[in-house]
């Protein structure tokens, strides 16, 4: 199996690397257009503000720069080529961690980058209010312990970008179109936001799991940021219920 992880690796390798360094580029990209122009109480919030379109572009950032590779071997022929080679099963498993972990991490190292900038690279900023910010989501280490707070949230955020690589690479088993497959679990994450924002429970939608400042804390619970990933998951075993059982669609063209 592990030979297998180093085989999967090595032909994501340059793009992993390119995205890495993009990831740190777009931490600081963030960062930079709210650092001034707002009114802040503690450095966190500077991180928490430069959020918003990260927050927004998240399922891009997850899926674009890996889960392209299982399209690829389907269409040049390769995927059907490691049937006498590795069994299917463990085959498909290593591609799918080697994908979707490769793609959290991405969006982990986006999160936690930032998070280090802004708590120990801008100067600390004067505090005006400190009112505005206990009204924050666990505020109490938000402002007594904000580097936990932010290291514990971008973990979270690594577990979302997981369940989101999971989904593209389960549209990649099944769909030859390579718009969909990237495109797809962004195009969900807007749909989702909107649906539950309509049924009135936005604390339910899979953007207020990764970023809790979306809402008020007051109709937020630790327990509300388990429903989208679990809405999530379900939308995942459907799919692949659908292609295997009503569609028959076979993963390996033979």
């Amino acid at each position: 199996m592990l030979s297998l992880f180093k085989l999967e690796f090595s032909k994501l390798k340059y793009p992993y690397m390119i995205s890495i360094f993009l990831a740190v580029v777009c931490s600081v990209a963030f960062i930079i257009p709210v650092q001034s122009g707002y009114m802040y109480d503690y450095n966190i919030e500077i991180w928490e503000q430069s959020g918003e379109f990260f927050t927004f572009l998240f399922p891009l950032i997850a899926v674009v720069p890996t889960c392209w590779l299982m399209f690829y071997e389907k269409k040049n022929g390769f995927l059907s080529y490691t049937i006498t080679r590795v069994a299917r099963k463990k085959y498909i498993i290593t591609k799918w961690m080697t994908v979707a972990l490769g793609g959290a991490f991405i969006v982990f190292l986006v999160s936690f980058v930032g998070l280090f900038i802004s708590l120990f690279v801008i100067p600390d900023v004067n505090i005006s209010n400190a009112e505005t910010a206990r009204g924050a989501f666990i505020s109490h280490y938000y402002i007594n312990s904000p580097l936990l707070y932010g290291f514990v949230l971008s973990c979270w955020r690594f577990i979302l970008a997981f369940l989101i690589a999971t989904f593209a690479f389960v549209i990649s088993l099944f769909i030859k179109n390579l718009f969909i497959i990237l495109t797809g679990p962004f195009i969900y994450s807007i749909l989702e936001n909107f649906t539950l924002a309509i049924l009135n429970v936005p604390q339910f939608r899979l953007v207020t799991s990764f970023d809790p400042s979306a809402i008020s804390s007051e109709i937020l619970s630790i327990g509300n940021l388990f429903i989208g990933p679990l809405i999530l998951i379900g939308c995942i075993v459907v799919l692949i219920l659908y292609f295997i059982y009503i569609k028959n669609t076979p993963v390996y063209d033979v």
